[in-house]
């Protein structure tokens, strides 16, 4: 059981049948020196829950500094996920590419980023989050230079969909230790932080190609996107792994390890006199365990919701630039253009604005989130992102189509923080990173078939892509009307058998 203080809202746990009851009131460092009853380290007494720690720990240095590696991570993960979207024209110049070819090379690195969020899910929570995150983000460096390198498309193509595989690890893994590096009252703003890095590296490599691109040339542009991947990797060895993915392993010894680590730079004391509590080493990573009647209906739920959701958002990644450089209304409907034109100065910038409207929307979804919480706005974020969708068939002028552009973006990028603040609080941590990467699957999935499909039909008929868009809004929106959990303020479960309990105050 979970009680809370009336003065700060503070969760306690309750370690016998009775609760603790602390006002907190005046220094709660004080409070917090000495284990709190029922959690002393002699015989007999129980073991202090991790959540107590981090109580104690706070938000502070190493926390900042954990998720500054982690969002350096993201960045370069979105980075080179949205470049080739920028850079086709320029590879529709120098091979001679037809349109079959351009969209299996524009939906390569999507297909494969959904197939690495499966894939890699299971193996992070076998062997731990810090472990995937470093091969994954050395693969990423390595395979981003050998796109640079490529001779010919079939390389090129291959180098992407090797880069695809690794962005799949990467960012569901990201965002788990985000989650888990922190007491439960923060969570929402890492979590927001690395969805708004995650959007800020798409408006990043905008901006690189807007002032490089065209200067440098597509190759020295790849290889310059790939080095934040390296600043990356090296990064990682300066963070420890997460101590609640040690704490559902059974690894005690390490996990106190990492406990010291971060109460050191934050400067806060640490509770020698406390004994961690930790689980049996139990079976990690099973899949099946998130397809169980007691998380079946959520799943399938958020898998349909994050589908129809990326298929918009990365939709509208492949549609922007060549709508923008190719148009969008009128003549583009009806003769396409597959001639050697690249984007212009002024056709990378509209995109890089068009592109900022996810950081507002990001901001939007941390504040509604974290005070009013996740079921309401997500429905109402999914239903304005249904009917923005269906004003992109609005054709008045170049600046009314951006300007749709850019409110169908911001609705999308909402809607996401939510569905992601509910996925990493809905499981626990012996299946977190496993129910994350199926999720992340399906919406990958979603992204994947809408890079290829909305890249199609821009050149059938540009109106047939918006067409798409509409129909996955509309089945989100149909979907977040079914999900009826509420996961805010709830406690992070690390085993299956625990149960959640919600905080009252």
């Amino acid at each position: 059981a979970v009680v809370s203080t009336q003065s700060t809202g503070r969760l306690l746990p309750c370690a016998t049948t009775f609760c603790l009851y602390t006002s907190m009131g005046g220094d709660e460092e004080e409070d917090l020196k000495a284990p709190p009853t029922g959690y002393g380290s002699t015989a007999g007494e129980d073991d202090v829950p991790l959540e107590t720690y981090y109580d104690k720990l706070g938000l502070g240095p190493a926390n900042y500094i954990v998720w500054g590696v982690l969002t350096l991570i993201c960045l370069s993960d979105m980075s080179e996920l949205t470049l080739v979207t920028l850079i086709i024209q320029h590879l529709r110049c120098e091979w001679k590419l037809d349109l079959l070819f351009e969209t299996a090379i524009t939906s390569s690195v999507f297909m494969a980023y959904a197939l690495g969020g499966v894939l890699f899910g299971s193996v992070s929570d076998k062997y731990g989050r810090r472990f995937i995150l470093l091969l994954a983000i050395l693969g990423l460096f390595f395979f981003g230079i050998m796109s640079a390198l490529a001779v010919n498309k079939w390389q090129f193509l291959a180098a992407r969909v090797a880069v695809g595989l690794c962005i799949g690890a990467n960012f569901p893994t990201t965002l788990v230790f985000t989650a888990e590096v922190v007491a439960s009252k923060y969570r929402e703003y890492g979590i927001a932080l690395i969805i708004i890095v995650a959007n800020f590296g798409m408006i990043f490599v905008g901006l690189c190609a807007y002032l490089l691109l065209n200067r440098v040339g597509w190759r020295w542009f790849v290889v310059l996107m790939a080095l934040p991947a390296l600043v990356s990797a090296i990064a990682l060895f300066i963070i420890p792994e997460s101590p609640r993915y040690l704490v559902a392993s059974g690894d005690r010894e390490r996990a106190m390890e990492a406990l010291r680590w971060y109460f050191k730079w934050n400067k806060v004391e640490f509770p020698e006199t406390w004994k961690l509590r930790i689980h049996d080493a139990l079976q990690r990573g099973n899949m099946k365990e998130i397809l169980t009647p007691k998380y079946r209906r959520e799943t399938i739920l958020l898998s349909i919701m994050y589908f129809g959701n990326l298929y918009i958002i990365f939709g509208l990644v492949v549609f922007l630039p060549i709508a923008l450089t190719e148009g969008f209304c009128g003549t583009a409907a009806k003769k396409p253009r597959l001639d050697c034109q690249k984007p212009s100065q002024a056709d990378l910038l509209a995109y890089v604005v068009i592109t900022s409207a996810s950081i507002f929307a990001c901001i939007l979804g941390l504040v509604v989130g974290k005070f009013i919480g996740r079921k309401i706005p997500l429905r109402i974020f999914t239903f304005s992102l249904f009917i923005l969708t269906c004003t992109l068939y609005i054709c008045i002028s170049q600046f009314v189509t951006q300007v749709l552009f850019f409110l169908t973006k911001f609705a999308s990028a909402a809607a996401n923080v939510i569905i992601w603040f509910i996925i990493l609080e809905i499981y626990p941590t012996v299946v977190r990173n496993t129910a994350t990467g199926f999720v992340n699957f399906w919406g990958k999935f979603g992204g994947a078939i809408s890079a290829a499909l909305v890249y199609f039909l821009y050149y059938v008929n540009p109106f047939l892509s918006v067409t798409s868009f509409v129909i996955n809004g509309f089945i989100s929106f149909v979907a977040s009307m079914f999900f009826d959990k509420e996961t805010k303020d709830l406690l992070l479960e690390d085993t299956l058998g625990e149960s959640q309990v919600e905080n009252e105050s």
